[in-house]
């Protein structure tokens, strides 16, 4: 059993490397005013109209104050039960009346602040679908995740409170001209005291702001972990770390809640000290006004009507207060947004960008050099000519830089010296869109989106008639086992294709690209993860997809590649050898180590 000490420090240790999750480096009080300019002001005409109706919601209060001042002054005073029942009805009535306007407009701002969301949420996931590949490298699909849920959800909530405030500020000015306008002395000593609440808030409001940002960060870590903890179920059960993955949530999950408790406690030392210094104006009020109607300076009427303004206008007070709170909380969510929209793009496409049209597929690499962090070079003065429907295995040990290069083709990620040309013509110049829907991936690690799978076949080519998507499933080798599948081609693959075997994604995949028709083709590893019956079908599935077509191979079984065109062996970036396969092996080189490795001493 772990002794208390060492699991405090085990903890510190989880609990620095969870706090290494990427946060928000700074607010920004302006995206407030920027998000009201993009969403609210499309929105404007509704905005005004349910303002109008929190203005009428504002205005109840000052319809209850005179006639509290005529209910004194004239009712009580001559004791007429008929005014009296008119005075009464009329406040019901009133209460019925602001109900109904109540309800309206909450409907209507429910709608308004609901359907910015929906658009903020899709322009989200818009600029997410934009950033450059190396974007989602460098950040944890669980913080982005909480993004689009928890903070998107914090921005409703601030849009609705923006709208509630509204009828709040509307009473506050109405009922502060009333203050004024029954003895402007007595409200201006009331004002005077009101700097005091004022201070009070501003004290704690940067606390409650960064009290704020650390709650968002926080549930993004939490959204992180949970994501990897469920995404990663396999590895976690391999290793046995269910109890490591544990901790490693409880102790963000705790912290968590440490932030949580801190931000109710601030807001909750803001309500009573507001409410304090309210009851303590009402009390001089009560006292001084009180002198002035025995001494007859102002009727009973007078002082009622003055101490209902003021204790009403304590209520918008209090709710304006809390609002300014919540804000102070609430803002850093709309600061994350904002981060993902300011994020520019790596790769961005050149203005007047041409269209690939007629390709013939010849890719060369000239001089080129790529490194991911500006500083270590990982590949390095890289010169290449392809010809259309060549195929060229790229092989070497882990790390040399095979990956990276075909990456850079479709501008995954972009070059930071040389060129990458196709068809002579510099693949910056043509549109992105234009250049991948040229060049076809089939990747080690197959993904499959959740569906069925004619859907995820149907994903390379979505105009497709089923008779396209049925003919890439046979030179797949995939069409036989999705017709003894229950349900066909209308089979759930489960989440990542999770209901079907290696070979069976793979073989998806392969349909998918075939499908597809793209003229460049880039195998990465594609049969790596799989047993020997399944590699037969999904290579024989792959010399069918390779052919007529310009394809990249990367290849760690060598005899996947025996036949390619050209054997392009890399380590640390560079080509030490190029040719075909019996070439290399009588170079007695790198190509032949690793085919000895493989298959055995050689005797050529």
């Amino acid at each position: 059993m772990e002794n208390k000490k060492e699991k405090k420090k085990k903890f510190r240790k989880l609990s620095k490397n969870i706090s290494k999750i990427p946060q928000v480096k700074k607010f920004k009080i302006s995206n407030l005013g920027r998000a009201s300019k993009t969403y609210l002001v499309p929105h404007i005409f509704i905005i005004f109209f349910t303002t109008v109706l929190a203005s009428l919601v504002g205005a109840f209060p000052l319809a209850i104050v005179k006639l509290t001042e005529y209910l004194v002054n004239d009712v009580l005073i001559n004791k007429d039960m008929k005014m009296l029942f008119v005075v009464s009805s009329s406040m019901v009535l009133l209460s019925i009346v602001k109900g109904f306007i109540v309800y309206y407009r909450n409907v209507i701002s429910s709608y308004t602040s609901g359907k910015i969301v929906m658009e903020l949420r899709l322009d989200l996931y818009k600029k997410i679908q934009s950033l450059s590949y190396d974007y989602f490298g460098g950040s944890k699909t669980g913080d982005i995740m909480s993004r689009f849920s928890i903070d998107t959800d914090k921005t409703l909530q601030i849009l609705l409170k923006i709208f509630s405030v509204l009828s709040e500020v509307v009473s506050m000015v109405g009922l502060v001209a009333i203050l004024f306008i029954k003895d402007w002395k007595l409200a201006i000593a009331c004002i005077i005291v009101l700097p005091i609440v004022s201070n009070t808030i501003k004290k704690y409001s940067k606390k409650l702001r960064k009290t704020g940002k650390d709650i968002q960060e926080s549930h993004g870590r939490l959204t992180t972990i949970l994501q990897e903890g469920i995404g990663g179920i396999r590895i976690i059960k391999a290793f046995a770390s269910e109890d490591y993955e544990v901790e490693k949530y409880e102790i963000e999950n705790k912290n968590n809640f440490k932030h949580g408790i801190k931000n109710r406690k601030l807001d909750a030392r803001v309500k009573p000290l507001v409410e304090a210094i309210n009851t303590l104006i009402m009390a001089l009020v009560a006292l001084y006004g009180g002198y002035s109607v025995i001494i007859g300076k102002i009727s009973a009427g007078e002082l009622m009507a003055f101490l209902t303004a003021l204790g009403l206008a304590a209520d918008p007070m209090r709710r304006l207060t809390e609002a300014y709170s919540f804000f102070q909380s609430s803002l850093p969510a709309l600061d994350r947004l904002y981060e993902i929209f300011d994020t520019e793009s790596s790769v961005v496409e050149i203005e007047n960008a041409i269209s690939l049209e007629n390709i013939k597929g010849n890719v060369s690499f000239e001089s080129v050099k790529f490194s991911y962090d500006k500083k270590n070079t990982i590949i390095k003065d890289f010169n290449l000519e392809v010809q259309s429907g060549e195929m060229i295995a790229l092989v070497g040990r882990s790390g040399s830089g095979k990956s990276t290069l075909v990456n850079l083709i479709p501008r995954f990620y972009d070059v930071d010296l040389g060129i990458i040309k196709l068809d002579g013509i510099d693949i910056k110049e043509y549109k992105l869109k234009s250049l991948r829907t040229n060049i076809g991936i089939v990747p080690q690690d197959t993904f499959l989106f959740s569906g069925t799978i004619y859907s995820n076949i149907l994903y390379g080519k979505r105009e497709a008639t089923k008779e396209e998507v049925i003919n890439a499933s046979k030179m797949a080798n995939a069409y036989d086992f999705i017709m003894s599948l229950p349900n066909g081609f209308d089979t759930e693959v489960g989440e990542r294709g999770a209901l079907l075997s290696g070979g069976q994604k793979q073989r998806i995949s392969i349909a998918r690209a075939i499908l597809e028709n793209p003229p460049i083709m880039i195998l990465d590893e594609a049969t790596s993860a799989l047993d020997t019956e399944s590699e037969r079908l999904v290579q024989d599935a792959l010399d069918k997809l390779m052919t007529n077509r310009t394809t990249f191979v990367i290849a760690h079984r060598l005899s996947t590649i025996l036949h390619a065109d050209k054997i392009v062996v890399m380590e640390e970036g560079e080509i030490k050898e190029v040719g075909k396969h019996m070439e290399l092996l009588t170079k007695d080189g790198i190509y032949r180590k690793l085919y000895e490795t493989q298959f055995g001493k050689t005797s050529i």
